[in-house]
């Protein structure tokens, strides 16, 4: 059987006009806002400040590199879009402090996700991530950046600290963790670990002596 549905009702014009208010409200709340599109590239958005973007292989003070070649950041990569190939350096021709330096570093962009491991993996910091983000290319090998193009020319100015910290001071969530771990311990106790078989272990100096009282005769 056809599926039979009783006929609508016409509407009035009121409930017509509630109607079309009520589908465009979305619409009509926001033609007092202030709009919120940038004139992209003229005008360019000021990322946050943990934003990861375009790498920077930066310098010492005195010129040289701080990349080492030693091949972590490379390895730390999940996307493998690091290739970084070392040499040594000679009395010469003097690239790095060490005795390595990155003589071929290339990153894919094509393959890079922006997730800062390479970073976390430098152990001199050479390898930061900036705040430049547009990197649209008609190009795939325009996207595969060489150490010349991410080389900086200069020593890069890292921002000064808000609050100036001794040496050894324990601040934040690592204080407040130590202290859990100090309480926790005072109240469990030293833990005791099982002894090697064949070794007699040493009495314990809190357990109590026995005495006269409690010694059962034979």
């Amino acid at each position: 059987m056809p599926d039979e549905r009783a006929p609508e009702k016409p509407l009035g014009p009121l409930r017509a006009t509630a109607n079309v208010g009520k589908g465009l409200w979305v619409t009509l709340r926001h033609l007092w806002r202030k709009p919120i599109t940038i004139q992209y590239p003229e005008e360019r958005r000021e990322p946050f400040q943990r934003f990861k973007g375009r790498h920077v292989l930066d310098r010492h003070e005195d010129g040289l590199e701080k990349c080492i070649g030693c091949e972590l950041c490379a390895g730390a990569c999940p996307a493998d879009a690091i290739l970084v190939i070392g040499a040594e350096n000679t009395p010469e021709a003097r690239y790095s402090p060490g005795e390595r330096y990155a003589k071929v570093y290339e990153i894919n962009y094509l393959r890079c996700i922006f997730c800062g491991l390479c970073v976390e993996a430098c152990p001199t910091e050479a390898l930061v991530m900036s705040h430049a983000y547009d990197l649209s290319s008609d190009s795939r090998d325009s996207l595969i950046f060489t150490k010349e193009m991410l080389l900086s020319d200069a020593p890069l100015q890292k921002r000064p600290s808000k609050q100036e910290l001794a040496a050894g001071e324990e601040v934040g969530d690592f204080r407040i963790l130590k202290e859990g771990l100090a309480r926790a311990r005072a109240e469990l106790g030293s833990p005791q670990r099982p002894a090697p078989p064949g070794v007699v272990p040493p009495p314990d100096p809190s357990a109590p002596h026995p005495t006269g009282e409690n010694i059962s005769p034979r």
